[in-house]
């Protein structure tokens, strides 16, 4: 399974002849996750991500963890999670990048889990397993409105039943209600698939590490949601 982007190590020579060594990724021609929820004022044409979009790369981004936590033999935890190490190939499938402060687990049997939130708070601040939401309202966890106790998990928690629209990412919130007037989506529909995209989030969220969702229950679960989402888009087509 590929969930990380390709690095190679190369020897390399200066123009005055020095010798060095060089990490040069592989090319990602649609760049970081960042630079499609974050868009400088300069852009002429700012990139946008449909929900579709989203689902899958949030879908991409589960399958990628799951598979480090649980699968490829030695317990690994990534540590800087954040859109700018998601990683686009030119068909927007999501590749995780930087691993530098990676950490590893020798035992896998080890109960290793319950330690991940200490070991992650070394990476990126407001970051660790706040992603979902930061792909879902288009603002980073440090964003300046979150301050005197309002951070990014208070301010969904205070929308999210009765006003979902109001504090999801303009683009897609736009993009939904075109849903429901061009393809006649029911409001319901996506008004479900939002919750339940915010409710995967809110359960990596939890106070404490013993009562979150693991990554094979999340990536389960992102699984449902894009197959759900992408059987009412087709069915309205």
């Amino acid at each position: 399974m590929e969930v990380a982007v390709k690095v190679f190590d190369l020897e390399m020579r200066d123009n005055i002849g020095n010798d060095f060594k060089a990490l040069i990724y592989e090319l990602m021609p649609n760049g970081s996750l960042d630079t499609w929820l974050h868009h400088k004022g300069d852009e002429e044409a700012p990139k946008r991500l449909s929900l579709t979009q989203r689902i899958s790369i949030a879908v991409n981004i589960a399958d990628a963890l799951n598979y480090l936590h649980h699968d490829c033999g030695r317990p690994t935890v990534h540590c800087d999670l954040k859109p700018s190490n998601i990683l686009l190939e030119d068909d927007m499938n999501a590749l995780l990048g930087d691993f530098g402060i990676a950490c590893f687990f020798a035992d896998p049997q080890s109960t290793w889990a319950g330690s991940i939130s200490s070991i992650g708070m070394k990476g990126t601040i407001g970051y660790i397993p706040l992603v979902l939401l930061e792909i879902l309202i288009g603002k980073r966890p440090t964003d300046a409105m979150f301050m005197d106790g309002l951070d990014i998990i208070s301010f969904v928690e205070n929308s999210f039943q009765s006003q979902i629209f109001d504090v999801i990412d303009v683009h897609l919130m736009e993009e939904c209600m075109n849903l429901t007037q061009d393809k006649n989506v029911l409001e319901k529909e996506i008004n479900k698939c939002l919750l339940d995209l915010v409710q995967v989030a809110f359960s990596c969220t939890r106070s404490l590490p013993s009562e979150r969702s693991n990554m094979k229950q999340i990536a389960s679960e992102m699984h449902a949601i894009k197959v759900s989402q992408l059987g009412w888009m087709t069915c309205k087509k």
